[in-house]
């Protein structure tokens, strides 16, 4: 074989190509490479795809010592304890892994889960170490490798360059020394000083250095996406080859001027209420339907404060973690989608919630936004600051805030009618210069004095944008919607009655008004009665029937509380709904609030790419989850929490190019309470099916079938003497 011709210089900024010239030729024959790397990406593979499967193929070997991407605080906690070492170690190999837009992470981390496990005369085909400086301060930035070519002959180099796919791509600017053994007595000797250098380290001998195995989690990771046979072994090249051509398309898209990536932008209505929101001095509301587009638009809000300020924090607050780690993903996607000038570009980030160990990552952030250089210049001008509710509520956000006197913050509320309640409102500083709430149901239910706090705060809808207009205009589906209505069993009606009766009690009683959470609490217990009704699992059979229990992409809002008419330890609905599911062989999967937010996440994506068929859940999907591949909807536990039974509505409303979805199905079963002679307890009950069918009503108004479900409405109304134009005026006028 002939060695490669490697010069001693190699410099990024003269033009020369690395890869090409360098890493593809040096890695031709190779056998063997042991590298030192200060960061370490599986991407850095994409540039050398081909010689990286060829390499593996011909058992090529290879060593690897690296470090994590630390921040401070990190490498302080790696000095207390193996424990936190581990730890620390995973979630940022993890973390990493899961922010995977295309899947090409995952599919390079496939091929070196392959190597991880691939034993050759013993040994793994890649062992990597993790190194850590002694007192913990600093971090290992050694950059140095050694490939072993067939023949015997070795290669050296010592730079600036990382085994990343931004070294090795051309994206940064690089320098480093090449030395081969078959130049000079001279060059031989220092390749072997080389190795020498990375063999010590590797095993630990005289070195203030320390290396740490790759975590127990990190390789049960790994094994559970390696391929498993030569087949998905085989298939996983193919998955790699794909991703090369894919990369080097982008790329040579990119090096044509004339020819520039098809860029998206902002609908007509998202640029109409961002123009509203900075005429109004960037304060405002977007009541914006479920599904019409609320962060995207958000973004675009962003983008405009950031143009008019030089040093800014920008606060995204969201009611869970799942949907601040949401936001996250959808503020990359937004950037890799939109036009330059419209992009959101900041400095630095952190996202901050009580399960993740955010404070000393806020605290180096902080830090860096007061610190200038010696010209006077700002370290960083710009943050963005992911949060939930709750912590931006906490007394640690707020002083943290605090640190950050020299700035213009925008505060941006997700689902801002959460934010409400007496104890919440104080989240809301006044420190805040410029406010953006977003709802598609701003006002709070039950509560006018929350409702005006928040209008205060925000100043006004400064746009809205409903469902009938969102459908109209194209952008969301439109729907059919069938109310059916369920009669209580003979038992359950005697123990509604006694609820019932109980119920007018306690109202008469101003001693026992205040119970009203307690469990044994009589309108708490009869709810939970409509909300187990026997009868509402033969309709569902009934629905099911007529659908040929073919069912794909379905949610079902169940109740999982126990009917108080049955003994301790029966079914609850939810269960009862999974079982006549499962019996019928179809694939269902439960979300509940037991269930961690993350994974209800990795639930709903498992729904979409066809593992269930159905998920059943309870009220915790409300709010922000998108699964715009559900078509269908059948709500057996209902709400009169305008919030909740729109949010519920939204849920399945949103388009699907990929499977063509053209409107929405929604089944919605409502109890029907038995009249009474007592005319004080039936009106409570008029008004309390009144409040459900002005529900029923608004789903009605703009569906497809509205006549039919207009017709069915009314048939009940005629029957408990509702009217039949209802408002919320004359639900609270009835006799």
């Amino acid at each position: 074989m002939t060695n490669p011709e490697i010069k001693w210089l190699w410099d990024t900024t003269t033009g020369d190509d690395i890869v090409q010239d360098f890493y593809k030729p040096a890695l031709e024959n190779a056998v063997f490479y042991q590298r030192k790397a200060g960061y370490f990406s599986s991407t850095s593979f994409i540039e050398i795809s081909v010689q990286m499967i060829d390499f593996i193929n011909r058992n090529g070997k290879m060593q690897l010592i690296t470090s994590p991407n630390l921040s401070t605080f990190d490498k302080r906690q790696l000095e207390d304890s193996i424990k936190n070492k581990e730890e620390i170690f995973s979630e940022i190999f993890l973390d990493d892994l899961a922010n995977d837009p295309d899947g090409t992470k995952q599919h390079f981390a496939k091929l070196m889960s392959y190597m991880l496990t691939n034993e050759i005369e013993g040994k793994p085909q890649l062992e990597i170490k993790i190194a850590l400086t002694d007192d913990g301060k600093g971090i290992f930035h050694n950059k140095s490798g050694i490939i072993h070519q067939m023949n015997g002959e070795k290669i050296g180099f010592l730079g600036s360059n990382n085994e990343t796919g931004s070294a090795w791509g051309g994206t940064n600017d690089e320098e480093f020394n090449a030395v081969c053994s078959w130049n000079s007595e001279q060059e031989k000797q220092q390749v072997n000083s080389l190795q020498h250098n990375f063999e010590n380290l590797w095993n630990q001998k005289n070195t203030s250095t320390r290396l740490f195995d790759l975590p127990e989690a990190i390789k049960l990771e790994l094994l559970k996406i390696r391929p498993k046979s030569n087949i998905e072994y085989q298939d996983l090249l193919k998955d790699v080859l794909d991703d090369i051509e894919k990369h080097q398309k982008n790329k040579d898209t990119q090096s044509i001027p004339d020819e520039p990536i098809k860029e998206k932008d902002l609908h007509d209505y998202q640029k109409s209420a961002i123009k509203k929101w900075t005429e109004n001095n960037f304060r405002g509301i977007f009541s914006m339907a479920t599904g019409t587009g609320k962060t995207f638009t958000s973004f675009g809000c962003i983008n405009k404060f950031l143009e008019k300020h030089s040093k800014t924090v920008t606060i995204i607050a969201c009611p869970q973690t799942h949907l601040v780690e949401q936001w996250a993903t959808a503020m990359n996607d937004y950037n890799s989608i939109m036009p330059a000038d419209i992009r959101v570009t900041f400095d630095d980030s952190v996202i901050c919630y009580a399960e993740k160990n955010w404070k000393p990552k806020f605290k180096d952030l902080v830090y860096d936004f007061n610190k200038k250089t010696f010209s006077g210049k700002d370290v960083i001008s710009n943050i963005l600051i992911f949060v939930t509710h709750a912590t931006l509520n906490s007394s640690n956000f707020k002083e943290y805030i605090d640190e950050l006197p020299d700035s213009k913050i925008l505060l941006v509320v997700d689902e801002m009618h959460n934010i409400g309640s007496e104890l919440s409102l104080d989240a809301l500083m006044d420190r805040y210069d410029y406010r953006l709430g977003l709802s598609a149901t701003p006002l709070r239910h039950y509560d006018q004095e929350g409702s005006d706090a928040l209008m205060k705060y925000f100043e006004k809808v400064v746009y809205d944008y409903p469902l009938d207009e969102a459908i109209a205009d194209g952008f969301l589906c439109g729907y059919y919607y069938h109310p059916i209505y369920a009669e209580l069993t003979s038992d359950e009606m005697a123990v509604y009655n006694k609820l019932t009766g109980q119920i007018a009690a306690q109202m008469n009683n101003v001693k026992t008004k205040s119970a009203n959470n307690d469990d044994n609490n009589p309108a708490n217990r009869r709810a939970a009665l409509i909300g187990n009704a026997e009868n509402k699992l033969a309709i569902l059979q009934e629905i099911l029937t007529k659908l040929n229990w073919k069912l794909d992409q379905t949610l079902i809002y169940c109740t999982s509380h126990p009917s108080p008419n049955l003994k301790k330890g029966s079914n609850t609905q939810l269960e009862n709904v999974n079982e006549i599911l499962s019996d019928h062989h179809i694939t269902v999967k439960s979300v509940t609030y037991h269930d961690p937010t993350k994974s209800r996440g990795e639930i709903l994506n498992n729904l979409a790419i066809g593992h269930y068929d159905v998920i059943t859940a309870v009220k915790c999907l409300d709010e922000g989850t998108d699964v715009p591949s559900v078509q269908t909807a059948i709500i057996m536990a209902s709400s009169g929490n305008p919030k909740q039974y729109i949010q519920r509505r939204g849920r399945v409303l949103r388009k699907n190019d990929a499977i063509k979805k053209e409107f929405a199905i929604i089944y919605d079963i409502l109890v029907k309470p038995p009249k009474f002679e007592d005319r004080s307890i039936q009106l409570r009950e008029r008004k309390l099916l009144a409040k459900e069918l002005l529900r029923h009503q608004e789903f009605a108004r703009i569906a497809i079938n509205k006549d039919d479900a207009y017709e069915a409405i009314k048939d009940v109304k005629k029957y408990f003497e509702i009217p039949d134009d209802l408002t919320q005026e004359k639900i609270d006028t009835l006799e």
